[in-house]
C-alpha cells in the first residue's frame, strides 16, 4: 500500500524553514529529492549529533526533518548546476523553495521562466515575510516569528496581582513557527495538486511564515479587535482576558497532571462524585453547592481548584488521570517524551516507527505518521539521505553519463 502522493515528484531546495513541509510530502508518499550544495546542507550542522560526534551525516535534527527523502548535491549557482537544476524542475510536480528570497530569480529562474520550463509545476515558496510588502527583505528566525506572530505573548507564566509580569514571554517550542508554516504549505500543495487535475496548470503558492504564524494564535486577536481587551498569559493554560484557576497540579509521586473542570453536560456532578469516591470531595457535597447559583464566579472556581489539587496530591499521576478519564473527565498526565513510546494509543496510531540506519548497523525510533489515512499508508522510511547519496541514481535518470558526472564532481558542481 502506498501513500496518497505516491505518483508526485517533489524537488526540495529548503533549509530549516521548509524541511518540515518536505518531510510531510515525503510521508504522504511523494518522491522528495532534496538538493543540497556540495558538502551538504547547512542544516546538517545543527545538533545534537549521534554519539555527540559532529558530522554532516550524524545530525539528529537532519535525520528527523529529512526522513523519507532522497538527496543529491548540486551547486545550483554555477552555470552547469543551473542547467542541471532546470532539467530536474522540468521533471517535477512540486518545487519547494525556502532559499533566501529571490535566489532562483537571480539565477534566471523566476516564476514566468519556471512556468515555461514546466507549465504543470506547483511552485511553493516559504519566505519570512512574503515576496512583497515593506518587510519582504527583513530577516527572521523561528524565535522572531513566534514573537511577532503573537505566540510568545500568549505563552508564559501567571501575571502578578496587578496584572503586570515579572517573567518574560516564552516560545512554545523550537521550530514551532516552521511547523505551522510547513503544515499550511503542505495542505496548500495538496490542494494545488488536486486543482491541477482539473485545470492542467500549475501555480505558485507564496507562504510567508509571519502570515502563517499570525493567523494561528487563539482568542487574543478577536478579543482585541472586538472588545479592545488584552489576554493574559497564564501558567500551563490558554491566554484569557481574566486570570483563571490553576490547572497543573502535583501528584503523590512527584509528577504533574492537567486537571480541568469538566465542561461536558453533567460534568460538575461527575467530578464531585469522583472526588467523593476518593474521599477527597471536601465541602463540595454540601447542600449549598447543590444550587448552581452558588457555583458561579471566580471565588468558587478558585475553591473548586483547591479541592482538585488536594485530590490529585493524594494519588499517583497515572492512577488519577486514568480514573478521571474512565468517567469521561478530560484529565491528562504530563509525561516526559520517552514515556509515550510504549503507550498503546501511540503504537496503534503508528505515531512512532523504527528506521534502519545501515551505515551504522542500527535501528532507531522515529516519529512517524502525524495522521493515519484510512486507505493508504504513511511512509515508514528510509532514513535521511547521506550527503550526495542518490547522485548517481538521480542524475542517471536525467541522462547525465558517468563521465559527465565524474567531471561535475571533479569541479565540485555536484
Amino acid at each position: 500500500m502506498q501513500g496518497f502522493l505516491f505518483d508526485v515528484k517533489v524537488l526540495e531546495l529548503a533549509d530549516e524553514k521548509g524541511e518540515f513541509c518536505g518531510k510531510l510530502l515525503a510521508g504522504a508518499g511523494a518522491d522528495v529529492i532534496k538538493v543540497e550544495p556540495p558538502g551538504g546542507n547547512s542544516t546538517r550542522s545543527l545538533g545534537p549529533f549521534y554519539q555527540d560526534e559532529p558530522h554532516a551525516d550524524r545530525s539528529l535534527y537532519f535525520w528527523h526533518y529529512n526522513f523519507g527523502k532522497r538527496g543529491v548535491t548540486l551547486d545550483i549557482r554555477s552555470t552547469e548546476g543551473t542547467e542541471v537544476l532546470k532539467k530536474m524542475i522540468a521533471q517535477s510536480d512540486v518545487l519547494l523553495d525556502s532559499l533566501p528570497l529571490d535566489t532562483l530569480a537571480k539565477l534566471g529562474l523566476d516564476w514566468p521562466t519556471l512556468q515555461q520550463l514546466n507549465p504543470r509545476l506547483i511552485y511553493v515558496v516559504l519566505t519570512p515575510f512574503g515576496r512583497s510588502g515593506p518587510w519582504r527583505d527583513y530577516k527572521a528566525n523561528d524565535l522572531v516569528h513566534l514573537a511577532l506572530g503573537g505566540q510568545m505573548m500568549c505563552c508564559g507564566y501567571n501575571p502578578k496581582e496587578d496584572g503586570s509580569y515579572d517573567t518574560p514571554p516564552i516560545a512554545p517550542q523550537m521550530w514551532h513557527a516552521y511547523h505551522i508554516a510547513g503544515n499550511q504549505a503542505f495542505l496548500a500543495t495538496v490542494g494545488a495538486l488536486i486543482g491541477r487535475e482539473t485545470t492542467g496548470q500549475g501555480e505558485m503558492i507564496d507562504v510567508p511564515i509571519h502570515q502563517a504564524v499570525s493567523v494561528c494564535t487563539e482568542i487574543d486577536v478577536p478579543y482585541w479587535i472586538y472588545n479592545q481587551t488584552a489576554c493574559y498569559r497564564q501558567t500551563g493554560r490558554h491566554a484569557q482576558p481574566a486570570v483563571g484557576p490553576e490547572v497543573q497540579f502535583p501528584t503523590k509521586d512527584g509528577r504533574y497532571s492537567i486537571i480541568l473542570a469538566n465542561p461536558f453536560p453533567g460534568g460538575y456532578e461527575t467530578v464531585v462524585k469522583f472526588f467523593d469516591e476518593k474521599g477527597q470531595a471536601g465541602d463540595l457535597t454540601n447542600e449549598k453547592y447543590q444550587d448552581p447559583n452558588n457555583r458561579k464566579g471566580l471565588a468558587f472556581a478558585l475553591h473548586f481548584s483547591d479541592v482538585q489539587a488536594d485530590c490529585v496530591a493524594a494519588f499517583d499521576m497515572e492512577e488519577i488521570w486514568r480514573g478521571g478519564q474512565n468517567l469521561g473527565i478530560p484529565w491528562a498526565p504530563i509525561r516526559t517524551p520517552e514515556e509515550n513510546l510504549q503507550d498503546k494509543q501511540w503504537q496503534a496510531r503508528a505515531t512512532f516507527t523504527e528506521v534502519e540506519h545501515p551505515e551504522l548497523g542500527q535501528r532507531f525510533s522515529y516519529i512517524g505518521a502525524p495522521m493515519l489515512p484510512n486507505e493508504v499508508t504513511w511512509r515508514q522510511g528510509p532514513r535521511a539521505p547521506l550527503v550526495g547519496e542518490h547522485n548517481e541514481d538521480v542524475y542517471e535518470q536525467l541522462g547525465i553519463s558517468q563521465d559527465e558526472l565524474a567531471n561535475l564532481r571533479g569541479r565540485r558542481i555536484v
